[in-house]
């Protein structure tokens, strides 16, 4: 196993900050600490203290942001005189500065916080903290590579991150766990590397066996997303079967405006063992693209979209008409007799199946040495190819 590589001299702390959009509103909100909150303009001059406890009134007039009442400027920040003292703000806590940006009518709401704060309240919410220490940790390293990655990516833009799915769910200090802050303290200011740069570390909730390639994804090669096994066993999102019917695929076809009439057959190759890529699947078996053939014609979807329009979790499946797979064969059928077809969907993992899978990190975790205290370097070079692990801070 490889090491971390750290720098040759010690070196001062220069933890960066992340901007993270909470939301955009029109209409006020009241946000409050248990300590006296400095009010600065766009120019960082201070304009008043607000004192500790005081449910303080933000909203935006005429293009600029009122605070109390009074209209200051179009950018204006509220920071707490304590850096330790977390702020309240629609029911959650939060470290660092709040940032207030008057945008088109509206007030965009930014939390400006450093980096290894702002982990505290993300590792928790995209792993379950009774799961193995290295996998906490390998999320830690994950997430902080993500949150650095688009930081990079959306350096001239008005903020980093949002607090959702878009990017990293963030819930604050009132989403925090021990053991997640555990792991973001042990890992503090390791990043994963490609090229000397911090690569985009995506990561997704199950690779239910094995993950993919990103070109067969997104259609672009990245050289450290590359398909390998994983070891998610044994979980409802490992595998899963959906029931429908034909003419429910049909309804729901239509609706995404890939109607063919009564549907009578699918193209597509049946799922085989992972490694065997075909053109229309991708190394791990995820559908890069099927064919619905109907009456009145025929449609390719693609994989991402077919997912979406049926609802699924991954897009590594098959399709079973009138063949119930928990008791056949597990041979795929695609053809309709066009009565009351039964139509299976059997399926694996959740998610896009790039880069690091959760529950396979986790089952890794589980079957490490316990005298291996840093074996989520290991998962982690395992889910990304070819990186270097480095303390960057």
């Amino acid at each position: 196993m490889g090491s971390v590589v750290t720098p040759a001299t010690e070196r001062k702390e220069n933890m960066p900050n992340v901007r993270v959009l909470l939301g955009s509103r029109s209409s006020d909100a009241t946000v409050t600490s248990t300590a006296n909150m400095v009010v600065l303009n766009s120019g960082n001059g201070q304009v008043s203290t607000i004192s500790a406890n005081r449910g303080t009134s933000i909203g935006v007039r005429g293009g600029k942001i009122a605070v109390n009442g009074k209209t200051i400027d179009s950018v204006v920040t509220l920071k707490p005189a304590n850096s330790d003292a977390p702020f309240l703000f629609e029911g959650k806590g939060y470290r660092g500065g709040l940032t207030l940006r008057a945008n088109n009518g509206t007030m965009m709401i930014i939390n400006s916080v450093p980096l290894e704060d702002y982990l505290y309240g993300v590792v928790p919410q995209e792993v379950v903290p009774s799961w193995p220490a290295a996998a906490l940790e390998a999320q830690a390293v994950a997430a902080r590579t993500y949150a650095l990655h688009t930081m990079e990516q959306n350096k001239g833009k008005f903020y980093d991150v949002s607090n959702s799915t878009d990017h990293q769910v963030y819930s604050g200090v009132s989403g925090e766990s021990q053991a997640t802050t555990n792991a973001v303290n042990k890992t503090k200011g390791i990043v994963m590397l490609y090229d000397q740069r911090p690569i985009n570390a995506l990561f997704h909730s199950d690779g239910g066996g094995y993950t993919e390639d990103s070109v067969n994804v997104w259609g672009s090669d990245v050289p450290y997303l590359k398909g390998v096994k994983d070891f998610s066993t044994g979980t409802s999102t490992s595998n899963w079967t959906v029931t429908t019917s034909r003419q429910a695929l049909e309804s729901k076809l239509n609706a995404a405006s890939k109607g063919v009439g009564k549907l009578k057959s699918i193209q597509l190759t049946p799922l085989g063992k992972p490694g065997q890529q075909t053109y229309d699947r991708g190394v791990s078996g995820r559908i890069k693209s099927a064919t619905f053939i109907g009456t009145s014609g025929k449609t390719t979807v693609d994989g991402d979209a077919l997912r979406s329009i049926l609802g699924l979790k991954s897009t590594l499946f098959d399709f079973y008409v009138n063949h119930n797979p928990a008791k056949g064969t597990g041979k795929a059928y695609h053809s309709f007799t066009g009565k009351n077809d039964t139509v299976y969907i059997k399926g694996h993992g959740w998610g896009h199946g790039l880069g690091m899978s959760q529950w396979g990190a986790a089952e890794m975790a589980k079957r490490a040495n316990p005298g291996d205290t840093n074996y989520y370097q290991t998962i982690l070079r395992h889910y990304y190819s070819g990186i270097t692990l480095k303390k960057m801070y």
